[in-house]
């Protein structure tokens, strides 16, 4: 059977990952929006094909346009970096609520729970 406190925890966190699905969907939409702008240019760009790539665009963001991008690619990596920081916020939002949300929700459970 489930305990209370698992029940809490789970509808606790819940809207912090509901929140953070969310936000990835919409950086989905701008990825492929993105692609679809480097492909207007002939050119093709897929971040999940070299690592380095997302290392760069999360955590070296100066690095993410390479010199020997065409056009076509440095127009897409520009509209990926113009959205970086609401994209890791709203992912680090997510995490948050998600963490404050576990804590809130077992807490409440318990307190609620028969025999508490």
């Amino acid at each position: 059977m489930v305990s209370a406190s698992e029940v809490g925890f789970f509808l606790g966190i819940a809207p912090g990952v509901g929140y953070a699905l969310w936000s990835h969907a919409r950086a989905q939409q701008a990825f492929q929006a993105a692609q679809r702008t480097a492909q207007a240019h002939g050119e093709w760009l897929d971040l999940a094909a070299t690592p380095t790539l997302r290392f760069h665009f999360v955590f070296r963001p100066q690095r993410f346009i390479r010199p020997n991008d065409g056009e076509g690619v440095r127009q897409a990596k520009a509209q990926l970096l113009a959205m970086r920081k609401p994209f890791l916020r709203r992912h680090a939002l997510g995490a948050l609520l998600a963490a404050v949300g576990a804590f809130v929700g077992m807490a409440l459970a318990l307190g609620l729970a028969p025999g508490a």
